[in-house]
């Protein structure tokens, strides 16, 4: 093949190819671009010839531009493939496959810088579309696991006192006195009741009511020992259960609760309250059944109102 025809072909493949071709001195300016370069960065041909490789390089990307220039052109790399940056005539930017080479004279010297590209900025786009849906299904995920970690507290506490509501109480029942079967240990189970709770509502309103029953579960909660459970049974009754101990120390934690809370001083309306409250435990040792530990502990309770209120009595310690 002549020399013309190979340049002939060179110049068809130069001027027709959808991939875009930029040639450029040791110093970065152009000297040749073809139409699909024109095309995707709005510039003429005799436009581009009066351009560096950094005006069409956004701010940003210039110092890293300059870093893979400067090692071709100084022989580090034989050429480059990289994604990169480009900055259009009409201030729109583009993503691209860009590789570029160094090219050499007979005598080896450096001549030109050889660059090709393909726009790929929508498959780019697709690419951070599908990072940014990826990183809020993640965001997403987490925000579902912790409203299911807040359902879940939800169903097993009281919504105003935080304690544990009657449905986990009768749960830990269960579970203690299974517990206590295996071990032979005793179990206590115990209910507390406010006095005169109904002229604490009568007389500050129902507000007032609620904050005496959100400070009285604070009380319940500090004074028990790490094993036992409290919760709210009902209403302003509440239920202890008091695991693996003997009748002397639950009889201990319950008369710790009872001095407490006599000693609460609660502020509500520019009013100070007083409170007490009665308690009535069940403390069974052999082989403990749900329906009479709650039943008989429900019994000491009414005792210890029927008695004058701000008591604790255990069911085994009374006569019937």
């Amino acid at each position: 093949m002549k020399d013309k025809d190979q340049t002939t072909i060179y110049s068809k493949i130069f001027n027709s190819t959808v991939v875009a071709i930029g040639i450029t001195d040791i110093n970065g300016k152009y000297m040749n671009v073809n139409p699909a370069w024109s095309n995707f960065l709005g510039y003429s041909e005799e436009e581009a010839k009066k351009l560096l490789v950094s005006d069409v390089t956004p701010k940003e990307d210039r110092k890293n531009s300059d870093l893979n220039y400067s090692l071709l052109i100084n022989k580090k790399v034989p050429s480059i493939r990289t994604t990169r940056r480009y900055l259009c005539k009409d201030g729109q930017i583009f993503w691209a496959d860009l590789h570029v080479t160094a090219l050499f004279d007979e005598d080896g010297k450096l001549c030109c810088i050889l660059g090709l590209f393909v726009n790929i900025d929508p498959q780019k786009k697709a690419e951070e579309n599908l990072e940014k849906l990826n990183s809020q299904l993640s965001r997403t995920n987490l925000e579902l696991q912790e409203a299911m970690k807040k359902l879940q507290a939800m169903a097993r506490k009281d919504p105003l006192t935080s304690l544990y509501n009657r449905r986990v109480l009768e749960e830990a029942i269960e579970t203690e006195i299974r517990r206590s079967s295996r071990s032979k240990k005793g179990l206590g189970v115990a209910m507390c009741d406010i006095d005169n709770f109904k002229i604490v509502n009568d007389t500050y309103g129902h507000d007032c009511g609620d904050i005496v029953l959100v400070q009285l579960a604070k009380v319940l909660r500090s004074n028990i020992r790490i094993s036992d459970i409290v919760g709210r049974w009902g209403g302003e009754e509440f239920l202890l259960v008091l695991p693996e101990t003997t009748v002397k120390g639950a009889m201990g934690v319950i008369e710790r609760i009872r001095k407490a809370v006599s000693e609460m001083r609660i502020n509500c309306s520019e009013k100070e309250i007083n409170l007490t409250i009665s308690l009535g435990m069940s403390y069974q040792s052999e082989n403990p059944q749900r329906e009479s530990i709650v039943a008989e502990a429900d019994k000491a309770l009414y005792r210890a109102k029927k008695d004058g209120k701000n008591r604790g009595y255990c069911y085994q310690e009374l006569e019937f």
